[in-house]
């Protein structure tokens, strides 16, 4: 599509047993297909991508792939790991799984590893001399508790062609910082798409963002897909009332759960009865107890978005008078 697009980092469904819940998964993609959303698929986050199998995890990507087919892009947002080693195998599946592109998070900072810039460059190096297929470099963090320099990721894009994006997650609900977003794109001498998080997106897309990524699509597909078309479409009347729209619900679970976290994305899924919500998430994650599902679900059918209310009625729940 041209112009701005947008993604959902998608949630995986597990049955009520706990098992991967593959005819769920589908019903529950096709809403978001419907809405012309791009995935990313397998997310170590909202897709609990770290709590699934290699064979769960091939059966993600393959499932995605054929359901997006011809219809919206479908990418696979690789667990981030602490060796280029089981990167490499979680790509290589994506890979023969048909996914579209594969984002390749930053070395891993866990046990106190903080990469040194030699050390960042040897494991996108490892990792690119194999990989060939299309890539986008994914930055985040708060995840990878390190920020890499902006030069030392641009030095990457300029060696490696298959490059085609860079992921940049933000750190609070203030949004991606400016300053880094300005200086990649003066180093980095190509088109690349550079996706961002939806708060403060608006500030990035005037800077020259592609694309707009967020979970919030797991559940509002339909709003997030209509603030990027009225982006696109010029038309800032509308798209402020719509942005208000989506930053009212980021805000709203955002006081109950943590900001990435699929918690919340369950809960709702839960609440609303969307495909895979009876299921719930998968351990360590335990669901919230029903007090706290209840008085979430008051919150949400309290912000008048029109696509919740939407839901709410399709659900048989009562919207406040």
């Amino acid at each position: 599509m041209p112009g701005v697009n947008c993604y959902v980092m998608t949630a995986t469904t597990f049955s009520q047993t706990g098992e991967l819940d593959e005819e769920a998964f589908r019903r529950f993609l096709r809403r978001i297909i419907d809405a012309k959303v791009g995935i990313f698929f397998g997310s170590g986050g909202c897709g609990e991508g770290h709590a699934l199998t290699m064979d769960e995890l091939r059966r993600v990507y393959q499932i995605g792939g054929e359901e997006c087919r011809g219809k919206v892009p479908a990418q696979a947002n690789l667990p981030d790991e602490h060796t280029a080693r089981a990167t490499l195998e979680h790509a290589q599946i994506a890979i023969e799984a048909g996914i579209d592109v594969i984002h390749l998070c930053t070395l891993e900072g866990r046990h106190g590893m903080r990469p040194t810039d030699p050390e960042l460059v040897a494991y996108f190096d490892d990792l690119l001399s194999v990989i060939k297929h299309p890539v986008a470099l994914a930055v985040n963090r708060q995840v990878a508790g390190y920020a890499p320099k902006a030069e030392v990721i641009a030095d990457i894009c300029r060696r490696y062609p298959q490059i085609i994006g860079l992921r940049l997650s933000s750190t609070t609900l203030s949004g991606p910082h400016d300053p880094y977003i300005i200086e990649l794109k003066r180093l980095i001498d190509r088109d690349i798409d550079c996706f961002v998080q939806l708060p403060a997106s608006l500030n990035a897309l005037t800077m020259g963002a592609t694309g707009v990524f967020g979970a919030e699509a797991n559940i509002i597909p339909k709003t997030f897909r209509r603030y990027v078309d009225l982006y696109n479409a010029k038309k800032f009347d509308e798209l402020g009332l719509v942005y208000a729209h989506l930053m009212r619900f980021t805000h709203c679970f955002t006081k109950w759960f943590q900001f990435g976290s699929p918690r919340w994305v369950k809960t709702a899924m839960r609440a609303f009865k969307l495909p895979g919500g009876e299921g719930g998430l998968r351990k360590p994650y335990l669901m919230p107890p029903d007090d706290v599902v209840q008085k979430f679900t008051e919150d949400l059918l309290g912000l008048g978005i029109p696509e919740i209310d939407e839901l709410a009625r399709t659900a048989g729940l009562r919207l406040p008078a």
